[in-house]
């Protein structure tokens, strides 16, 4: 029997749940095995922009979030997600998958949900440490519970599949960085000098900026010198910029680099010794390839608090230190700078535990085990 896989991919809202949707499908897009890939995700939200850029097969479903708060739209929210399950089921039966992958969010519920009911084998992907609502409510009867993070598998529940810790899946680009020379040279970075990345991922982060310029003067009078990376975030470049040459007349900034955004952070991490900034798991997943230690500040607002897990987890393998947010001051953060950038052995060692949590085949794993999925399933040896 000659096996031809149809997969279907779904997730999405955040890059968090897009990102490694993606890179699965960049595992297998090229694959000779794999005879067509869908993605399905909500209309007119991230995952269709970057499905577009990269020519991949997308269909949008009109597809909405669980309110938090009581409103009229709450008293919706169960008929327009039945209506999304339906015309996911549609679209299921035209595309004929063999196998289905989702990568969590809201996008991904009634795509997984029609597997189900179509008794199509699905896997679910937990990019955190602690769960999101999908993944926690669709894991029971899934194939495959994939986790991001090691600190998932005490709160997920996969009843007929297997849990993987295959670690979040990143783009190519990661796995084939620049040498440190290179990249300092391509970033106008001195090779001789220790450097801090601050970031606030690509929309910044206000709180992060503010303490940052705050503890400036003393974070560039270090001695030894080091040099700052500062990601500030597209809606923030114009305003942060007009403070930092207010100072520049009083304050020697030759080694302080700000941009709005990084495109190519692969690079930037190359240069790093250190960075500070939010605890996505798709960061994690970046930081523990690349190797680079972290002081944490996550994001208060996040949904379940997953990044202050995702933080506390790292932190307690030994490669990070967690501010929270509420916590985070000038002086608090210079202090932690200072401690690490002063102590040559525990930035190493923190160096070495987080390479130790990457998972550098996390695309390739996922994507290999997709397909064996699938082969079970047209060859009827599924459970």
């Amino acid at each position: 029997m000659s096996l031809h896989h149809r997969i279907a991919i779904t997730g999405g809202g955040t890059g968090g749940h897009v990102y490694p949707a993606l890179s699965v499908y960049e595992q297998l897009k090229d694959d000779p095995d794999v005879e067509a890939i869908l993605y399905i995700g909500a209309k007119g939200h991230l995952e269709e922009r970057l499905a577009a850029e990269r020519n991949i097969q997308f269909v949008g479903l009109r597809s909405v979030g669980l309110p938090r708060k009581l409103s009229p739209a709450l008293l919706s929210w169960p008929f327009q997600t039945l209506f999304a399950v339906m015309e996911a089921r549609k679209v299921l039966r035209l595309f004929r998958p063999t196998a289905v992958l989702g990568t969590g969010g809201y996008a991904s519920a009634p795509p997984l949900a029609a597997a189900k009911l179509m008794s199509v084998p699905y896997a679910v992907h937990e990019p955190d440490a602690h769960p999101g609502k999908v993944n926690r409510l669709l894991a029971g009867s899934a194939r495959l519970c994939s986790l991001g993070m090691e600190g998932a598998k005490q709160r997920i529940s996969c009843n007929t599949g297997q849990v993987v810790v295959n670690g979040n899946p990143i783009a190519d680009r990661f796995l084939h960085p620049p040498d440190r020379e290179s990249a300092c040279a391509s970033l106008d970075l001195q090779a001789d000098l220790q450097t801090l990345m601050v970031t606030g991922g690509s929309q910044g982060a206000q709180a992060i900026n503010d303490v940052v310029l705050a503890s400036l003067p003393k974070l560039l009078a270090l001695q030894p010198q080091i040099q700052i990376l500062h990601q500030v975030g597209e809606k923030n470049f114009a305003a942060y910029k007009e403070r930092v040459d207010a100072l520049s007349g009083s304050l020697e900034t030759a080694r302080y680099h700000i941009r709005a955004y990084y495109d190519d952070l692969a690079t930037a991490y190359a240069t790093c010794d250190l960075t500070v900034c939010r605890a996505g798991a798709m960061t994690i997943a970046e930081l523990g390839v690349s190797g680079t230690p972290a002081v944490f500040i996550p994001y208060p607002y996040a949904a379940q608090d997953h990044q202050t897990h995702n933080a506390r987890f790292v932190e307690s393998k030994g490669a990070a230190l967690v501010i929270a947010q509420s916590e985070l001051t000038a002086e608090r953060l210079f202090e932690t700078v200072q401690g690490l950038f002063g102590d040559r052995s525990k930035l190493t060692a923190m160096r070495a535990a987080m390479s130790s949590l990457g998972k550098p085949a996390a695309a390739a794993s996922l994507a290999a085990q997709l397909k064996q999925m699938s082969a079970d399933y047209q060859l009827g040896t599924a459970g």
